[in-house]
């Protein structure tokens, strides 16, 4: 706030009724305040700091009437006096000096409002003392104080919550008839992660809002009802101040946001081949997604699908997959899967999910991985055993064919008995 005004100290000119003329000359005083903060809130501390000006210009001695005038403006004292809602710190200024033409001075008073202060407009006096041909000076400077505090609103804040990553966000309004700085917004829930855990905000204007947005991790929070706080920080000039904490209840629900669907087991002896695909039921996208095989007692990841690298999955997406792991142990009823992947602020997030063998579409191949050796041997023997029968019955053919040939020639006549036909 700046106000500014001119002290009574003009020239004055005061003629004699006989004619002969006397005049008075006296420096003119401007004055100048500034308020920090502009409105006080109950308890603040702030300053209230005056500025003086000397009008006067040209020389400092005047000539007037063949008589030599000072135009220096004398300050004795300065002083500032409060009431029963203001207390002044530092009430007064001694022996300030002379103020020549064209110079400022700046006097600066410390002021507390205090604590059980009324909200309105209190004023406090300004006394300033003369000396020489200066008037002694008398001003009222008036100081807001109001207790309207920031608010922090939850407008758009989910009443129920998956295990997942989300994204929240709260409004900070600024009720005040003034600007506050250095807002800082601050969430609090216990078994819940904030990613930032403070949002700076800066300065909010007078009369209206800014948005915080965090990044809300309730992958391992415990199923049922929790709470959920936020607090906003900020200054009023120089005194810091909180706003009160806003509370939203909120349900979580053991449900993961990544969850299979269509999911196909082919079982050969112990290695069993899982296919299917991975959907982002959640609200934000997930990215370098991968899932694997854990490696667990009697769970084996094995080649080519030990894990499998799906990349950015998208809200409201899905994409395929396929692992492969040998089981060691007839007691295992499902196999574990690990999900990794980063949230919207590139923080790592794993979940883990089995896989029941029971689940989806199965089938299984009726050979013996353990066997594979045997099974080739039989396959050899019996292509052994083609190869011979086909041998034999080739060398059989060949056989009866050259039996026959003999017999042919056998009933053939010799070309020199014929001759003797």
């Amino acid at each position: 706030m700046l106000k500014i005004f001119v002290l009574a100290m003009i020239v004055l000119a005061n003629f004699s009724f006989s004619g002969a003329a006397s005049t008075e000359i006296r420096p003119t005083l401007s004055l100048d305040y500034d308020i920090e903060p502009e409105v006080f809130m109950p308890g603040d501390m702030g300053t209230i700091k005056v500025t003086l000006e000397n009008m006067a210009t040209g020389e400092i001695y005047v000539e007037e009437d063949e008589e030599t005038l000072d135009m220096n403006a004398y300050i004795a004292s300065a002083s500032l006096d409060g009431n029963s809602g203001l207390e002044i710190l530092d009430k007064s200024y001694t022996n300030v000096g002379l103020l020549g033409p064209g110079d400022t001075l700046k006097l600066t008073f410390n002021v507390k409002a205090k604590g059980n202060v009324a909200s309105g407009v209190h004023f406090v006096d300004l006394i300033i003392v003369g000396g020489s041909n200066m008037y002694d000076l008398n001003y009222r400077i008036p100081v807001k104080v109001d207790d309207r505090n920031v608010k922090v609103i939850l407008s758009n804040f989910p009443s129920t919550l998956m295990n997942e990553v989300s994204t929240v966000s709260v409004d900070v309004v600024n009720r005040r008839p003034n600007d506050i700085t250095s807002v800082i917004v601050t969430p609090y829930a216990e078994g819940m992660t904030f990613s930032p855990s403070d949002y700076f905000v800066g300065s909010i204007r007078e009369g209206n809002k800014s948005t915080a947005t965090f990044t809300l991790n309730t992958i391992s929070s415990e199923e049922g009802a929790s709470a959920v706080s936020f607090s906003a920080s900020y200054f009023n000039g120089d005194n810091l101040h909180s706003s009160d904490t806003a509370i939203k209840d909120v349900k979580i629900i053991k449900q993961s946001p990544l969850m299979f669907t269509g999911i196909e087991i082919e079982k050969t002896s112990n290695k069993y081949t899982i296919s299917g695909d991975l959907n982002n039921f959640g609200i934000t996208d997930a990215k370098n997604v991968m899932v694997s095989i854990e490696d667990v007692e009697d769970v084996e990841p094995v080649q080519p699908y030990a894990n499998y690298f799906i990349g950015t999955l998208e809200a409201d997406d899905f994409s395929s997959f396929d692992l492969s792991a040998r089981i060691t142990s007839g007691n295992i009823s499902a196999i574990p899967i690990l999900i990794e992947f980063r949230d919207p602020d590139n923080a790592y997030t794993a979940i883990s999910q089995e896989i029941s063998m029971e689940s989806g579409n199965n089938y299984s191949n009726s050979e013996d991985e353990g066997s594979s050796l045997g099974t080739w041997l039989i396959a050899g023997l019996i292509a052994i055993g083609i190869v011979a029968v086909i041998g034999y019955s080739w060398k059989k053919r060949r056989d009866e064919e050259n039996e026959e040939e003999d017999g042919e020639n056998e009933n053939e006549i010799p070309d020199e008995y014929s001759s003797l036909e």
